[in-house]
């Protein structure tokens, strides 16, 4: 991190601890760990069936997806502005010269930042593309989104009404038991809360 000779200048104090920000900026976490996307995303409560993890995994993926190829665009422009600032640095003299040493500062933190959180954009896609081939079963339909859910969103609003407080508002309930109701004659849902019931 090329900056923190400028920021150690107006705050001295982190001079003795500039070596753990250098590391600490290097290894920070920037999106989900591989923990945090399968139990803390796909939890069995909310995502209740392989098909539900798997199309979650789909959206979470192409989400970062599109943002990386936004962030691209970005970096492209910001490497374009960096080569025009160095070339006009070259004759540039007094305040004019200290200006643009700041914007080729800020652009180089801005280039490195950007850098960085498109390597771990690739990582969690990555990350997904694996949770996707682990949860594709084969049991289900992987190029039709809307073909699991009538089980899926039935188990998911099942787990949630079952743990809802009894305060709940009077619309929140109804919602709950509206999809409840709708979907119970779904005979894969018959056959779930059979089960339940035991």
């Amino acid at each position: 991190m090329n900056q923190l000779k400028h920021i150690i200048a107006l705050n001295p104090e982190l001079e003795a601890i500039k070596d753990e920000l250098h590391d600490a900026w290097h290894k920070r976490q920037i999106f989900r760990t591989d923990t945090e996307a399968r139990f803390a995303v796909l939890n069995d409560f909310k995502f209740p069936t392989n098909a539900s993890k798997y199309w979650q995994a789909v959206r979470e993926q192409t989400v970062h997806f599109d943002e990386l190829v936004t962030l691209t665009f970005s970096l492209r422009r910001k490497k374009i502005d960096l080569q025009e600032v160095e070339e006009k640095l070259k004759s540039a003299i007094g305040f004019d010269k200290d200006r643009l040493l700041v914007d080729k500062d800020e652009l180089l933190f801005y280039i490195a930042s950007g850098e960085q959180v498109a390597k771990d954009r690739v990582r969690e896609i990555m990350q997904w593309s694996k949770i996707k081939k682990e949860v594709n079963t084969g049991d289900f339909d992987d190029k039709n989104v809307n073909t699991h859910q009538k089980e899926s969103l039935f188990k998911s609003v099942y787990n949630r009404a079952a743990v809802a407080p009894a305060d709940i508002s009077a619309e929140e309930r109804l919602s709950l038991q509206g999809m409840l109701h709708a979907l119970k004659d779904e005979p894969v849902n018959r056959e779930f809360v059979a089960k339940l019931k035991g």
